[in-house]
């Protein structure tokens, strides 16, 4: 299974903790430990869209904050730095295979009701 993790690299200030704090499950500390240990900040699974939400509104608040990041594609064999614009590609592109899943499901509802 692929995941997607991202570790951060800038100083902590307050405004980028609670930022941090708002998008995933880590308390303030585990958060101050995650940056001085260079430990990813957020881990999800490539294919569940929810997570790749939640981690969207991570990146974007960082990017808001002007804070230095890196984002990781990872899977038991391999880790390789993700770009940022790839990432983001990648999110519109499941949620648009999301989308179009949801339009061919109702067309063969629609097919299964004739």
């Amino acid at each position: 299974m692929t995941k997607i993790t991202i570790i951060l690299q800038s100083e902590s200030t307050s405004n980028l903790l609670m930022t941090i704090k708002k998008h995933t499950a880590l308390s303030l500390s585990e958060i101050k430990n995650h940056i001085s240990n260079n430990s990813p900040l957020m881990e999800v699974d490539n294919v569940n869209n929810e997570e790749m939400e939640k981690m969207k509104g991570l990146v974007e608040g960082l990017i808001k904050y002007k804070a230095n990041f890196k984002l990781y594609d990872q899977d038991e064999d391999c880790k390789e730095e993700l770009p940022l614009e790839h990432f983001m590609n990648s999110f519109e592109l499941s949620r648009q295979i999301a989308e179009d899943r949801e339009r061919l499901d109702d067309s063969l509802v629609e097919e299964d009701d004739e």
